[in-house]
């Protein structure tokens, strides 16, 4: 509480106070501002017993309300004692904070200015009015009041991190990173609740000034600072996606140990940073370069570095990673190939030593996130067979069973697939549930939610067949956690993604009505709850596999207002429904007719409504094209034989072909199978221009509204490029942009539009 009350400690008030009540108002008084709030009440209170209007009490009571986050009840002690100090300084400063704790800023602003008016040497009003008219949007004058404040008090924490950031709303980010950094020198390190969000701005600033580690570092302090507040650890997930360099030190190496264990935090986020964090240590990532660098060679590599390679296996974070996400990492694809290998040859004929069960269920998981994608060869093959023939044997005396055998087993196919299943799995140790619930009993819900679904109607489009059997085989994407967010009205989820756009385009609805277009496994429906408020959501994809594993994860998080339905984008005019926005990210260009779906689509929005759209971008995914060109070569059977053996081919030409080279980024669908299939194996792919999309949606009706670029860097550099914001809206500007700066979308172009408005001509 930043207020400091001790003007009753004078024994002053209105009149003559009776020399019986100067020593209980300053006692109330003491008691007050050194905290004890029940002492100060009690004599506040004992004074009014006698004198009910006795001013000084009354502004105790205040002080003890406004500290115990009653407002409301302060506001009225406080009006009480206006009647006759409304000259005080410290009762204004006090109205405002009452008023500023009922979200009432303008009220509150009038108190702290008329405080500042009484005092002009009031740091302290100063500064709070400046927070006010920031609240307000009156960033020209909260800058004033804030300089008027620090003039005064230079150490005035709140008021260096309010001017902070305005200077990060206008785009200094640099300029601000120095007076964050003099807020958390005047905040004592024994506040650390008050110091996570300060490091926390400090972070985000850095990194927007182009500081990526010193931004990362101070990001990990405001989790540290405050690990059980959410914002930030998720901030700092975010800020960690295909990052290739973190931090040094235990510090960020524990934060992110945390980050993996969070059920709020989506463990892909942190995988490759995981994986730089561990290439710190020289020896290993001496060891992954050889690797990478001389694949064939792999077996001999990982044996000559015996001693490295186990003090890898031993390392928490990666465990902690191994568990928990696929490892987009060539090299430690194939150190962890020739792990699995050793670890099932080794209990063939339960020959020593005995593997570490937590390794070998870690290895498990990781195995069934990346879908079983690491080869084998024959002698492998021979020794599976052997090691899943011994669980029918053991199936009769459960209390037999071998759990690093089941483990190992689970390392190379799917428990519900072995045997292994009819064992008396209750009985499994600790280490091995988890791989029980994700191997055998997830899998069994899913079919049974696959098997409740009603179609809309049969599918009928030759390429919509097709594409619903590849993912029935293999639902896209598989995910295990997803990163949580706090929803927002939908105009102001438009605002984050449109800044351009002007309040009067914004969306007036409170409860819209959304459909997901293609939802694939869940994890775009997950995304759009976590981001809309008050949405009511329908969900649709052409495959059963894929709604059913979009379904139990939703529940798995508490969601079951999603309606879910199986159909093609084609049939969707049959549903007699309209939505205020349609999301379909990744799904017109696997249709025959791209823009007959997107006709489809514009026919089912509400007036009003709005479309955001996910298309592949032609200039970005000539890596993607150079596989698929390598794949119909080879004519590869879009099989798990078939991908595996395209992923060989491809890291075998990746070092002359630097276009196939792109595929083995940690950035690419390359590191679980069934993102793989859909990389470089899919049926059917359209890649798009912007220009030819914007005259797509000019065919269809709509309007072009602008591009959501991934990356705030991305927003802020194309805004440097083109000062008019009507630049935002066009096509063409962003065509240009992107032949600058090809990385820009990362192969998905993330597109906004609406029905064209009358006087409108389309895109431009």
């Amino acid at each position: 509480m930043r207020q400091r009350r001790n003007r009753a400690g004078d024994g002053t008030s209105s009149g003559a106070v009776p020399s019986a009540a100067l020593p209980a108002l300053r006692r109330a008084a003491e008691a007050l501002n050194a905290g004890r709030l029940d002492e100060a009440e009690h004599q506040a209170r004992s004074v009014l017993a006698a004198r009910p209007h006795e001013p000084t009490a009354l502004d105790v009571l205040g002080c003890v309300a406004l500290n115990r986050g009653r407002p409301e009840e302060a506001l009225a002690h406080f009006e009480r004692v206006r009647a006759t100090r409304s000259k005080d300084p410290l009762l204004q400063f006090n109205l405002g904070e009452a008023h500023r704790q009922t979200g009432a800023p303008g009220s509150a602003l009038r108190h702290f200015r008329k405080a500042a008016e009484l005092r002009p040497d009031f740091a302290e009003a100063h500064g709070q009015a400046g927070e006010m008219l920031r609240a307000l949007g009156r960033f020209t004058e909260a800058a004033k009041a804030y300089q008027s404040a620090l003039m005064l008090k230079p150490e005035l924490a709140h008021c260096l991190a309010g001017f902070a950031l305005l200077l990060v709303r206008e785009g200094e980010f640099g300029q601000a990173v120095p007076f964050f950094e003099a807020a958390l020198r005047a905040t004592p390190v024994t506040m650390a609740p008050a110091r996570a969000p300060l490091w926390a701005n400090l972070g985000s600033a850095r990194l927007r000034a182009g500081e990526t580690l010193a931004g990362l570092s101070a990001l990990a302090e405001a989790v540290a600072c405050a690990p059980d507040q959410p914002g930030f650890p998720r901030l700092l997930a975010r800020e960690l996606l295909h990052l290739g360099a973190v931090p040094a030190g235990p510090r960020f190496r524990a934060v992110l140990i945390a980050l993996f264990g969070r059920a709020d935090v989506d463990p892909r986020l942190l995988a490759t940073a995981a994986v730089a964090a561990l290439r710190q240590d020289a020896a290993v990532d001496g060891l992954l370069a050889r690797l990478a660098a001389d694949p064939p060679r792999a077996r001999e590599t990982v044996a000559e570095a015996d001693a490295v390679v186990r003090a890898l296996l031993d390392d928490a974070l990666f465990r902690a990673l191994l568990a928990a996400a696929p490892i987009p990492d060539l090299g430690l694809e194939l150190l962890l190939t020739e792990v699995r290998r050793s670890l099932l040859l080794a209990a063939r004929e339960g020959a020593p030593p005995a593997p570490d069960l937590t390794l070998a269920c870690a290895l498990a998981r990781q195995c069934f996130l990346n879908e079983y994608l690491y080869c084998t060869d024959e002698q492998e093959e021979v020794a599976l067979a052997a090691l899943c023939a011994g669980f029918g044997r053991a199936e009769a005396d459960a209390g037999a069973a071998d759990w690093r055998r089941v483990a190992i087993a689970a390392c190379y196919l799917p428990l519900h697939r072995t045997a292994a299943a009819r064992l008396d799995l209750a009985k499994a140790p600790p280490a091995l549930r988890a791989l029980v619930r994700e191997q055998v009993e997830e899998p069994a819900q899913e079919r049974a939610l696959a098997d409740s679904l009603v179609p809309l109607r049969p599918v009928r489009d030759a390429v919509s067949l097709l594409v619903q059997a590849q993912y029935e085989e293999n639902p896209y994407p598989r995910w295990s956690r997803a990163l949580l967010g706090t929803p927002r009205p939908l105009r102001e989820r438009v605002h984050l993604a449109l800044p351009h756009l002007g309040a009067d385009e914004m969306p007036a609805v409170e409860r819209p009505r959304v459909l997901v277009a293609g939802c694939g496994t869940g994890i775009q429906t997950m995304r759009l709850v976590q981001s809309v408020a008050d949405a009511s959501v329908l969900a649709v994809d052409l495959s059963r596999s894929s709604l059913a594993y979009g379904m139990r994860k939703l529940a798995e998080y508490g969601i079951g207002s999603v309606r879910h339905l199986q159909a093609d984008i084609l049939d969707l005019a049959n549903l007699g429904e309209r939505f205020d926005l349609i999301e379909s990210f990744g799904v017109l260009h696997h249709m025959r007719e791209p823009l007959q779906g997107l006709r489809v689509l514009s026919g089912l929005l509400a007036p009003g409504g709005l479309l955001f759209l996910g298309l592949y971008s032609e200039i970005a995914r000539a890596s993607v094209v150079a596989g698929r060109a390598l794949v119909a070569e080879r004519a590869l059977a879009p099989t798990p034989a078939g991908v595996r053996a395209g992923r060989r081919a491809v890291m075998a030409g990746a070092v002359a072909q630097p276009d196939l080279g792109m595929l083995l980024s940690p950035a690419s669908d390359f590191w679980t199978l069934s993102e793989c299939r859909d990389l470089i194996f899919h049926v059917e792919e359209h890649r798009f221009t912007l220009p030819g999309i914007g005259a797509m949606l000019e065919a269809c009706g709509l309007e072009f509204l602008g591009l959501e670029p991934e990356r705030p860097s991305d927003r802020t550099r194309f805004a440097a490029e083109h000062p008019d914001p009507a630049a935002a809206r066009s096509p063409a500007a962003w065509h240009g942009f992107e032949t600058r700066h090809p990385d820009t979308f990362g192969g998905t172009y993330r597109i906004w539009a609406r029905q064209a408005r009358q006087g409108r001509t389309g895109s431009r």
